[in-house]
């Protein structure tokens, strides 16, 4: 076996280990906060297929940041896109795409049930840009505008909270933050480019 192909087995490996970490950690908090069995299966099966769509994806390469806001999009059945989807082209490693896959499900799913996604005359903004010392940061934006009674429909701090605060920050040393607002929700993560992206050679 050449070293590349050591390589290869080796990040193989340590991919699945983040994976089943992740399939555990979201097991271990439905059962743990579901409101009730057929709640807790529902998010129990929609988590899990997140973490199955990034299994499939491959590593060589990168993530595409745009296709992946898209792909979750169309994973849950969205037919309307975000009124604004806007960025540079971003390829993301293995481990910052699996992560950012469990968030944007987080994202999609509250938003179909309680959110932009929900309500024609809401808006929904997605824009990422890089910052910082010679872009050494990527910024990533969720927004979401104009939701009816948005205060009242029971959006709270949960699974998604729990990925951004402390994994996006264990895992990727970056930071994240979602926000409940009067009119909807704003969720912002920030992440170093060299925890986050591929570089070019």
């Amino acid at each position: 076996m050449t070293l590349s192909e050591l390589a290869d087995s080796a990040e193989s490996r340590h991919r699945t280990r983040r994976l089943l970490s992740m399939v555990r950690l979201i097991t271990g908090h439905v059962t743990a906060h579901g409101a009730d069995a057929q709640d807790s299966e529902l998010h129990l099966a929609g988590r899990v297929g997140a973490v199955g769509r990034a299994a499939a994806a491959p590593m060589a390469g990168g993530t595409d940041l745009e296709l992946l806001v898209l792909d979750e999009l169309l994973a849950q059945g969205v037919q309307r896109a975000p009124t604004v989807l806007t960025g540079p082209e971003i390829r993301l490693n293995a481990k910052s795409a699996e992560l950012m896959r469990l968030v944007l499900h987080e994202l999609v799913t509250n938003a179909i049930k309680f959110g932009a996604l929900s309500q024609s005359q809401s808006q929904l903004r997605v824009i990422w840009w890089m910052i910082g010392p010679a872009s050494s940061r990527l910024h990533f934006e969720w927004a979401e505008d104009g939701v009816r009674a948005a205060a009242e429909t029971g959006r709270h701090a949960g699974f998604g909270s729990h990925v951004l605060k402390r994994l996006i920050a264990s895992e990727l040393h970056g930071s994240g933050d979602m926000q409940f607002l009067a009119k909807g929700v704003l969720c912002i993560i920030e992440i170093p480019s060299g925890e986050a992206l591929i570089q070019d050679e």
